[in-house]
């Protein structure tokens, strides 16, 4: 953003109205300074008569002021004052009222100049500490120094939403072999035992061998000693990867648990016909009495299973955009932002993190943030954070984490 005023330096003088060592050794040795728009004071040297004229005239008019004929641009620096550095701090420890103290006071500083840094950490300090009559008063102000309209009170208060599905979710990988199907077992049964509502997703199946589907026949029926419902998500998957494993009349005792396991896939559906026909050509197929249908089931069409499926895959998605979502504090007392923050990042390479309901970072936090950072870059990651709100901003721009990752302030 253009000013033009004159732009001071870090002590508050103007440069062009000093005299230091370098100014005068250039008049004595006959140069003239000529003052650039939009660029920083240059040296020109004059010819001999030039140089004799440049310097009677500055004898004649030694109160002259050559700032008075150039035009200055002000812009938001990449550099924080010293104030903003030291709000952006106090509100890292939480320490709202005493950061409003010290931008209240660099006030006057500010007010004249075109840059949105300390307007906007006094936006966020009024909105996050719910003055909205302060709030709107800087509005007024901001109104007259910028021309533009100052920036929207937010109603939204960051707080955890609580997910709408009260059942577990369980999502087996693309592969259900003797190298693998022990482990997501007992992954799923833990899940189970602390929720005995459980989805269940067969989505990404692709391949499973006689050992994988002789272990979920062996965990899936539990449902029966527990209470609580199994529900199948991705069934048609599963369905298709098993069917072409069996066939009428071929008695292979290593084909059993691929018979057996879709057998019960039916009952858990809820598929009575299919699931009689099925167990008919097992026990015709390998000369044994038939499994019995539970009579707890409730029959079900397909219609109905895909119904179901997909109210339940919505439930699903929703409460997982719920759990990725960075909603309220970062501190080393609450860390479970910063823990989901690396879960994200650890299984993705391009990752975008949301913070625009990220109220605060404290500064241990950041420090534990600058170092995964520098792990995150030695592996290659893609981080970009958005919606930065102004104070954690300043915190990160502070500890050169913008230097790091891709960070965009709110908008």
């Amino acid at each position: 953003m253009f000013s033009f005023f004159r732009k001071k330096d870090p002590d508050g003088n103007d440069p062009q109205t000093q005299s230091g060592p370098a100014t005068v050794a250039a008049r004595d040795q006959g140069v003239a300074t000529q003052s650039k728009p939009f660029g920083p004071e240059t040296v020109m040297p004059l010819a001999n008569d030039a140089a004799s004229s440049a310097i009677e005239s500055h004898n004649d008019t030694q109160q002259y002021d050559l700032s008075t004929l150039t035009i200055e641009v002000e812009s938001s620096s990449d550099v924080l004052s010293p104030a903003e550095e030291q709000a952006a701090m106090l509100h890292a420890n939480n320490q709202l009222l005493a950061a409003i103290g010290i931008l209240e006071a660099e006030k006057p500083e500010f007010i004249g100049k075109r840059k949105l840094e300390p307007w906007l950490m006094l936006f966020e300090l009024y909105q996050q500490q719910q003055n909205r009559q302060a709030y709107d008063a800087l509005g007024l102000d901001f109104v007259v120094a910028f021309e533009k309209t100052p920036p929207v009170w937010r109603q939204q208060t960051n707080k955890p939403q609580v997910a709408t599905s009260a059942s577990a979710y369980h999502a087996f990988p693309a592969e259900l072999t003797i190298g693998n199907i022990e482990k997501e077992a007992q992954k799923f049964l833990a899940i189970r035992q602390k929720t005995p509502d459980i989805r269940v997703d067969f989505s990404k199946l692709k391949k499973i061998d006689a050992m994988g589907a002789a272990e979920l026949v062996a965990v899936l029926p539990r449902r029966h000693k527990q209470q609580g419902q199994l529900q199948i998500l991705g069934s048609q998957s599963l369905i298709d990867v098993i069917k072409p494993k069996i066939e009428v009349g071929r008695r292979i005792p290593a084909e059993a648990p691929f018979w057996l396991l879709l057998i019960e896939i039916h009952q858990i559906l809820g598929l009575q016909e299919e699931f009689e026909n099925l167990a008919v050509d097992y026990a015709i197929t390998f000369e044994v009495s038939p499994p019995s249908w539970d009579p707890l089931q409730a029959p079900k069409t397909g219609a109905q299973i895909a119904k179901d499926e997909a109210s339940a895959r919505a439930e699903v998605e929703q409460a997982a955009d719920q759990q990725n979502q960075l909603i309220g504090i970062i501190t080393a007392d609450q860390p479970q932002l910063l823990e989901k923050i690396n879960d994200l990042i650890s299984n993705n390479t391009n990752v975008t993190l949301d913070f625009a309901r990220v109220d605060r970072i404290d500064f241990e936090s950041a420090g534990q943030l600058l170092n995964r950072a520098m792990g995150w870059l030695q592996q290659g990651k893609q981080i970009q954070i958005v919606n930065v709100n102004e104070l954690v901003l300043g915190l990160l721009r502070v500890m050169g984490i913008t230097e790091m990752l891709q960070v965009e302030r709110r908008k």
